[in-house]
């Protein structure tokens, strides 16, 4: 039977997450996540789910997203794409993407993107890739997605002079040091395809209150008092976690804060349990990838971001 694609429902999310997680074995991510997505969009972006289901069974899934910018300009993007186990073929992957696009094109989007990994990060990542190439789209950066067995961390390096840690649930009464932080690590990101950074309000709802971010996790390094470098995870709270930011304010940076922090963040997670630990870096971004080297993180895959301008 042809599957045929729609809408996600919320009947859907059951399954749904068993797809992604299937496909996407280097994901941290939950259903209460998606459930409170689902019913909670972020303010910020435009969010449409699409499966391809045959009868009552979600074998297909991709994220289409809406930006606009500062200039007007509309930006869409389609990710998380999965296949079920026996419906893992370009076909399928094609017209998942040719949907999305369709729906990104009919709200207005001018530039389109889309992600597709190599088999250890998305394992239908080829043939969302072979599509998106099929439809005209041209590679712009690629990332290395990191994955470290907490059991084998090497012992932390030695705390900087004048250092004090932090969880980041300690600043429930005033985040605001926290969002600077990691506002000013952002700009300095590697990449083309960057988004402008969020809005207070906008980050307090899509990162201080999401129910992924973990805020015992995630700590904030004082240097004589001064917030000044933050490590910031999201996390299934059982096993699994994933770095969301990692950075330093600029005029400290060059002491290794940003490696003392991440080191004793992912300390404290395995003391609670946790097991695995992921991240991603841009493939030019150095600094970061040799802090991860040196903490023991190794290559789980690429994950490529593919553009393309539509003709208005």
């Amino acid at each position: 039977m042809t599957p045929q694609i729609r809408p996600a429902r919320e009947g859907d999310l059951a399954e749904t997450y068993a797809l992604i997680r299937n496909d996407f074995p280097a994901l941290v991510l939950t259903e209460e996540h998606m459930r409170w997505r689902f019913g909670h969009p972020r303010p910020d972006v435009e969010d449409n789910r699409l499966v391809a289901v045959v009868g009552d069974t979600v074998v297909g899934h991709v994220m289409s997203r809406l930006h606009t910018d500062a200039d007007g300009t509309r930006k869409g993007r389609s990710f998380y794409g999965a296949l079920a186990e026996g419906h893992r073929n370009e076909e399928l992957a094609a017209r998942l993407l040719e949907a999305s696009e369709a729906h990104l094109a009919e709200e207005g989007a001018s530039v389109l993107r889309t992600d597709a990994a190599q088999e250890g990060v998305q394992v239908s990542g080829d043939l969302f890739r072979a599509a998106a190439l099929q439809r005209g789209y041209q590679l712009v950066e690629s990332h290395h997605v990191l994955g470290l067995d907490l059991g084998e961390l090497p012992d932390p390096p030695k705390a900087p002079a004048g250092a004090e840690l932090r969880r980041w649930s300690e600043f429930a009464d005033d985040p605001r040091p926290l969002y600077e932080i990691d506002k000013a690590a952002e700009q300095d990101e590697p990449g083309e395809t960057a988004e402008e950074f969020l809005p207070y309000e906008v980050w307090l709802d899509a990162v201080w209150h999401n129910p992924m971010s973990d805020l015992e996790l995630s700590l904030v390094l004082l240097l004589d008092g001064v917030p000044v470098t933050i490590s910031c995870y999201s996390s299934d709270r059982r096993t699994r976690m994933e770095s969301a930011m990692t950075g330093t304010l600029r005029e400290y940076r060059g002491r290794g804060l940003a490696g003392y922090t991440k080191s004793m963040a992912l300390h404290r997670a395995r003391e609670r349990g946790f097991t695995h630990a992921y991240t991603g870096n841009h493939e030019t971004n150095k600094p970061m990838l040799a802090i991860n080297d040196r903490i023991g993180y190794t290559l789980v895959g690429s994950e490529s971001t593919y553009a393309k301008r539509l003709e208005l």
